[in-house]
């Protein structure tokens, strides 16, 4: 409780920090809106000239791109004190860290907070949403709590995923592109049903970097469509069990990357 406490204090002052300029905040917030929304228009222009894609539909398809962006987007904000770390390495800002009384996990959780990142959550909850509505689901109480859990499940994931790229820093400071290929590059591989693609590339995303989780298998739940993959009905409801375990790795490497860390010797 002390530590979820401190978290929250050191959140609110940067919040309070960010809101001082409130006119650049609100210019940030639309562009981010506006930037990630032209996303999803591409999106429309493909089912311009197509009706469906593998049998699925525009509105199935927003359901899947707002799933996985709501999720993304909320990762990016809370974790981007991680995002910052290759910057904290190279300035050797880390060692002043290491040095205080707090946590040193607590203290990257609660080093920065974009809330300008707020834009990009809003427009995913309104292609959500839109396609909530379009597709008919209504307001199934299960539904919304499976849908619910499946957006809490994703933020965990990209979580994970950021807090393991931050770990790489520890070895090599120019490696933040490496988890840019799995956050960003898995966002706009999920914004589409799966089995459009090859089967070693289904393979990497079921099996190896299993974003298929975050979205796809839920999905196919909500919508209750059958799997044209051929995988059985129960895996819909394994979407935390990836999560859980990449959570649980990338704090085990950080643990490791922190015990084994020698400075930059600046």
């Amino acid at each position: 409780m002390y530590y979820l406490k401190l978290y929250f204090n050191l959140i609110s002052a940067i919040l309070r920090s960010q809101m001082q300029y409130r006119a650049s905040f609100m210019m940030q917030f639309i562009a981010n809106f506006i930037v990630t929304f032209t996303d999803f228009i591409a999106i429309m222009f493909i089912f311009g000239k197509f009706s469906n894609i593998k049998g699925w539909t525009l509105w199935e398809v927003g359901l899947l791109y707002g799933m996985t962006s709501v999720s993304f987007s909320l990762a990016e904000m809370v974790a981007r004190g991680f995002d910052l770390f290759s910057r904290m390495i190279r300035m050797g800002e880390f060692d002043r860290i290491l040095l205080r009384p707090a946590g040193v996990f607590i203290q990257l959780m609660s080093a920065d907070f974009d809330l300008r990142k707020l834009g990009r959550v809003m427009q995913g909850i309104m292609v959500l949403v839109i396609a909530w509505k379009m597709l008919g689901l209504g307001l199934n109480p299960v539904k919304l709590i499976f849908l619910t859990a499946t957006v809490i499940n994703g933020i965990i994931f990209y979580m994970a995923i950021i807090i393991a790229g931050a770990t790489i820093c520890f070895w090599s400071v120019e490696s933040t592109e490496l988890p840019n290929m799995f956050t960003y590059g898995g966002v706009e591989a999920t914004s589409y049903p799966i089995a459009i693609y090859r089967q070693w590339f289904r393979n990497i995303l079921i099996f190896i970097i299993p974003l298929a989780f975050v979205n796809y298998f839920p999905a196919l739940y909500l919508l209750d469509i059958p799997d044209s993959l051929g995988f059985p009905y129960w895996i819909r409801f394994m979407f935390p069990l990836p999560s859980v375990t990449a959570m649980t790795l990338a704090i085990r490497f950080w643990n490791y990357g922190v015990k084994h860390y020698q400075s930059t010797g600046s």
